[in-house]
């Protein structure tokens, strides 16, 4: 039986029989440029996600020093403040960067000789991470924790 709908049409010299395979089609095309459109999209937000969090995580570093240099943890707090307010952070964040400041006493309960630890917390648009629209927000949260110096006074 010769069925003639179990085989494709041939080009002018193709053997019958056999398919076209040195051609890719106008929509394989669109389908690997919208790939790698999207490709490339998610390495920019991945790239500007980790640029953000080496940000915050710099300025956390930043503030946590300037705290453990302050006499007491009143003085702390301002200096890890000051700290977040003269870096580049405030300018990339949506909102305000948020600073927490936590500190553990020495061994004899003073402010001299424990630990001091800064938490910076930044609000980021995802439309700036991407570069395209999209909405919602990351929040992107590191803590530092630097020695206070025993000796200073």
């Amino acid at each position: 039986m010769n069925d003639h709908w179990s085989t494709p049409p041939t080009a002018p010299g193709q053997q019958a029989g056999t398919r076209d395979v040195g051609m890719v089609t106008a929509v394989e095309m669109m389908y690997l440029l919208l790939f790698l459109l999207v490709t490339l999209a998610f390495f920019g937000f991945v790239g500007r996600l980790h640029a953000a969090g080496v940000r915050v995580s710099n300025t956390a570093q930043s503030a946590a020093r300037a705290a453990s240099l302050s006499a007491d943890s009143s003085a702390a707090g301002w200096a890890a403040q000051q700290a977040v307010d003269v870096s580049t952070l405030p300018q990339n964040c949506s909102v305000l960067p948020l600073t927490e400041l936590s500190w553990e006493p020495s061994a004899t309960g003073e402010w001299q000789g424990g630990s001091v630890t800064v938490t910076v917390s930044c609000q980021l648009d995802n439309a700036g991470l991407t570069g395209l629209w999209s909405p919602g927000t990351r929040t992107v949260s590191v803590s530092d924790t630097q020695p206070i110096d025993r000796y200073k006074r």
